[in-house]
């Protein structure tokens, strides 16, 4: 049986779109990159209120409940497109089987975290080879575009920037606040960055630092385009150099029937977002999707802005085929817990995959070791293939008396390999002195990831499953 359908918890990101409940929100694009004051009031004047300006890339976010203000709205000069705002819901994994220590009587572990024998993403990446060559992340930032991030998490709490973290899910602050579930963002923050402080597990870059920039709802697993063009924007702007989202459309987004305008004029207006974020020096990395799909095969489309800039998108790997992206593919042991020695790069049964579309690979688990033996590894006893899967933070657990625990969980999917990914960038960027053009990035990263399956770049893991340790060596 593959992950879909008996793994612990799923990752986010993994199904297609609904209509938005907010119906009354528009994403309007100028014709141009700015957006500025004397637009935004013809457009109000046209029946909308502005909630959010973006002239860095010349995007509003406006509300409006007048069902004539799109048409009007359409025809102001300077207005590029004017597209109802889209909700895209998310797998909400289930409550997942997981392990805690108490905020007040941390394990004492000397100099090794209690988990980090059960990272075994850590030593395919060979993170603890970049450790002893003295890089740990300091000096990169990584923003973590996701469902919140539990702030007071003792492997998450140190590392993260709150006075740069925002929310871009009405109702929710970026900070977690639901007890006894699983959380996603918190998952991805701790593969990235958690600190080496003798309590949980470590972060691939454990002296990065992390911005929590809420796209998606902590309850329903959902989060609009302007959620994401605006947390996009957002992240550029307080400096981040890597940007990891986690987050992508199970079958993709419908290019045809009820909509599809709209969704591609959505879709162009996270490109300028992605555009906008490399050119300010962020380096992007998102996971490539769980369907198991080769992207090569499927049908692509033209999308072209107003100032002539065009790109072949395959809409349906939304933001996998984004510009100025780096797709992530996820790689996985298979009876890791039996034989620690066994290869830890088999592509992940549910990976999505094609040439045109991966550029790398990572750790992301799977469960396709068969049954349900039962096999031990740091003091806990699991069903076998448990053990396959990605172990990082969870969020908060309530014991009996009433007080937080901080939980970790194991899940998987490409959600997990692309922070693995994000973390060696954080090493590299550190390494050279915490800023970094995307491209030089990059560079570094195809230069030093190991290339397996076919030489050179291949459709199952683009340009090699990425390597910290050889990374800080270039």
């Amino acid at each position: 049986m593959n992950f879909l359908g008996r793994a612990i918890t799923l990752a986010l990101g993994t199904v297609g779109f609904v209509a938005s409940a907010q119906a009354a929100t528009f994403v309007v694009t100028a014709n141009g990159s700015s957006f500025d004051t004397k637009l935004a009031r013809k457009v109000e004047a046209a029946g909308g209120k502005v909630t959010a300006r973006l002239p860095q890339i010349g995007v509003a976010i406006v509300e409006s409940d007048d069902t004539g203000f799109a048409a009007r709205a359409s025809r102001v000069a300077g207005v590029h497109s004017v597209a109802k705002d889209v909700v895209l819901q998310f797998d909400v994994p289930p409550d997942t089987e997981s392990v805690g220590s108490d905020f007040a009587n941390p394990p004492n572990s000397s100099d090794n975290d209690r988990f980090f024998d059960l990272q075994w993403g850590h030593a395919a990446v060979d993170a603890a080879g970049a450790w002893n060559k003295g890089y740990r992340g300091a000096g990169a930032k990584v923003a973590v575009l996701d469902s919140g991030i539990a702030c007071a998490h003792p492997d998450i709490a140190s590392n993260l920037i709150q006075a740069d973290s925002a929310s871009f899910v009405p109702g929710e602050d970026f900070c977690l606040k639901r007890v006894n579930a699983f959380n996603h963002g918190s998952h991805v923050a701790g593969t990235i960055a958690s600190p080496d402080n003798g309590i949980g597990t470590i972060g691939v870059a454990p002296e990065a630092k992390l911005i929590a920039v809420k796209v998606l709802s902590e309850v329903t697993g959902s989060g609009s385009f302007s959620g994401i063009i605006q947390g996009l924007v957002h992240a550029a702007d307080r400096g981040a150099d890597v940007i990891n989202m986690s987050l992508g459309v199970r079958g993709g987004l419908q290019v045809n029937g009820p909509g599809a305008n709209d969704v591609r004029e959505l879709v162009n207006a996270t490109a300028r977002a992605t555009r906008y974020a490399a050119k300010q020096n962020a380096l992007i990395v998102v996971s490539a999707g769980n369907d198991g799909r080769d992207l090569d095969k499927d049908s692509s489309t033209e999308v072209c802005d107003a100032d002539g800039s065009c790109f072949n998108a395959n809409l349906r790997a939304f933001p996998g085929e984004l510009p100025a992206v780096l797709t992530i593919a996820a790689t996985a042991p298979i009876g890791w817990a039996k034989d620690t020695s066994g290869s830890l790069d088999y592509l992940a049964s549910y990976s999505n995959y094609g040439q045109s579309a991966i550029d790398f690979a990572g750790p992301g688990g799977d469960s396709s070791y068969p049954g349900d033996d039962t096999c031990t590894v740091a003091g806990l006893a699991r069903p076998c293939w448990v053990f396959d899967l990605v172990f990082s933070v969870g969020g908060y657990r309530q014991a009996a008396d009433g007080s937080l625990i901080a939980s970790y969980n194991w899940t998987a999917g490409t959600s997990m390999a692309a922070p693995h990914v994000s973390g060696v960038a954080a090493l590299i960027i550190g390494k050279n002195g915490g800023e970094m053009a995307p491209a030089a990035v990059e560079r570094v990263l195809r230069a030093s990831s190991d290339d397996l399956g076919k030489p050179g770049n291949d459709s199952l893991y683009g340009g090699g499953r990425v390597n910290a340790s050889r990374a800080v060596s270039q």
